[in-house]
């Protein structure tokens, strides 16, 4: 019997410092290659430029893109109709933009609500993804979580392009999940792709920032791994 826990215990620890050991490489790859740059050549459009001002966040875990409502190269109301949110009205300036895990979204609105499941499969299997999508009503007060960003329309319209191809289409509108949302002010669209630890909701910001030239990391799993380019 002793033997039987020697075995059982030495296992346990084999377990134990094999996530811990996995951990640790994980955090030190995104250290090590959110520090090396792509797009280094890229400088913001002058204030006195035809320009965009468009805004990355972060809470501290997830990151998000925030554009406005309605430039003339795109009205966002055309294709996320105020119907789909409860409180919204055509004075809402600006609008956000999330990937990510879909159960991990819909079913964990608050940190308290997160169980075990759910955060295992969102981290080590490729799960179904949703796309949040918030109204703003005014612009954004630049804070460290809140780095504004000055494109131009060409880049814009690549990042239209790669927002509007991250969500599911059905005769040629987003893919509405009913009854979602954690306010009247937000809710949820399919989308596609799969997320996986390795390709998560910040490689989603990461990317669409790389897709417009963006000065950003060459990968970015964690918020400061993005943000950190953004000062």
């Amino acid at each position: 019997m002793r033997y039987v826990l020697r075995k059982l215990a030495a296992v346990i620890l084999w377990l134990l410092a094999s996530v811990l050991s996995a951990f640790i490489l994980f955090v030190a790859s995104a250290v090590i290659l959110s520090s090396i740059t792509v797009n280094n050549g890229y400088a913001q459009p002058q204030p006195q430029d035809e320009h965009i001002e468009i805004y990355v966040t972060s809470n501290g875990v997830h990151t998000d893109i925030i554009v406005p409502v309605s430039t003339k190269y795109i009205d966002w109301r055309e294709k996320l109709p105020l119907q789909h949110f409860g409180k919204v009205d055509s004075t809402f300036r600006y609008i956000g933009f999330g990937w990510g895990d879909r159960k991990f979204y819909i079913e964990t609105p608050e940190w308290t609500d997160l169980t075990p499941t759910v955060a295992i499969s969102a981290a080590l299997w490729p799960t179904r993804t949703a796309m949040h999508v918030e109204y703003i009503r005014s612009r954004l007060v630049p804070t460290k979580r809140q780095r504004p960003l000055r494109i131009t329309p060409e880049q814009y319209r690549r990042l239209i392009v790669y927002i509007d191809e991250s969500f599911v289409q059905q005769n040629g509108k987003y893919l509405h999940i009913s009854g979602s949302g954690y306010s009247e002010r937000d809710t949820f669209y399919e989308a596609h792709r799969k997320f996986y630890i390795l390709k998560n909701c910040n490689n989603w910001v990461n990317q669409g920032l790389k897709s417009m030239g963006v000065k950003t990391a060459l990968w970015a799993p964690f918020p400061f791994c993005i943000m950190r380019h953004l000062r």
